[in-house]
């Protein structure tokens, strides 16, 4: 009887042993992953830790990313009933205030994608990790991902790179913030798409014509 709960001892602990193990590399190979990375934002972001946050989000990729968003938006708010040349034109003329359209989101998406993880904060570290299925859909593809929140009250689309051994956020979806912008210029591309001023204006051969349409975008945007 002695022996038998002795191997019976030896076992269980060679189980837990093993278990712990397992664990252990199931652990490692989830520090590889976005929800890892995306956990450690969350936690940054909780904490207020803004060097973390900063080697953990692309603000100029995200800001890339983000522009093509708004001139989508401004032509499917205002391109309805328009020939397919003045919504390429529309699309062309957008080219030339990318820049105003950056530098107005470029402040406003750390802000956006702070407040969209922070509604995580209440999730602990671990879960977020090893049970993303219940919160997340991760989507990978070679070193890029889409994260997507499955909570319809915690809305999050995020694109991730892998960089290292770490995934860096560098792409941010947000409906609401790219129907503001393309709401302030939209209208203003379309009548000059519609003009069919685009010489001067969107393929830069009038620096004159250029900068006015810059200026007017600035103050469109304030």
């Amino acid at each position: 009887m002695k022996n038998v709960l002795k191997f019976a001892g030896i076992a269980i602990v060679f189980v837990a042993f093993a278990a712990a193990i397992a664990a252990l590399f199931y652990w490692h190979h989830l520090k590889d992953s976005p929800q890892y990375s995306l956990a450690l934002i969350v936690e940054a972001a909780n904490r207020d830790d803004q060097s973390e946050l900063d080697s953990l989000v692309d603000v100029d990729a995200i800001t890339d990313n983000f522009t093509p968003q708004v001139t989508e938006k401004a032509v499917e708010m205002y391109g309805k009933g328009l020939s397919p040349a003045v919504i390429e034109r529309l699309k062309q003329v957008a080219v030339p205030i990318m820049p105003v359209v950056k530098a107005q989101a470029r402040p406003a998406l750390p802000k956006l994608i702070r407040e969209r993880v922070h509604q995580f904060g209440s999730v602990p570290f671990p879960l977020i990790v090893a049970g993303a299925d219940r919160y997340l859909r991760v989507q990978v593809q070679g070193d890029d991902a889409i994260v997507e929140s499955k909570l319809p009250d915690r809305p999050l689309k995020l694109k991730m790179t892998r960089v290292g051994d770490r995934w860096k956020v560098t792409g941010f979806q947000d409906d609401a913030l790219a129907t503001e912008i393309a709401r302030r210029i939209g209208e203003e591309l379309v009548a000059i798409a519609m003009a069919g001023d685009l010489g001067n204006k969107a393929n830069g051969t009038g620096p004159d014509g250029l900068r006015d349409l810059l200026r007017r975008a600035e103050e469109i945007l304030q």
